[in-house]
């Protein structure tokens, strides 16, 4: 019986010993993989999230541009517009 509870005794000191390296290894991980984002987040030099936001900006840009050529348009043909109605008057 004292030789069953001195295997019980080891066993549980070789699990557990392996539970704190699997922990310890883990949280290791976690920690560094939050610590990297939080720096690429607050450097902006992420280069996929710069091209990104350069394709964003540039699609901005372009239709601000085409808007503006609708609404010129518009005001040309209301121009064209109301001036028939005062000739054909």
């Amino acid at each position: 019986m004292a030789g069953d509870v001195g295997v019980w005794i080891g066993l549980i000191s070789v699990v557990g010993g392996f539970s704190v390296l699997a922990a310890g290894f883990a949280g290791a991980y976690f920690i560094g993989k939050s610590r990297a984002q939080n720096e690429t987040i607050r450097s902006g030099r992420d280069p996929e999230l710069v091209a990104r936001l350069a394709r964003v900006e540039q699609i901005v840009e372009s239709t601000a541009l085409e808007v503006e050529r609708i609404s010129e348009g518009q005001r040309f043909t209301t121009k064209l517009l109301s001036e028939r109605k005062t000739i054909g008057a």
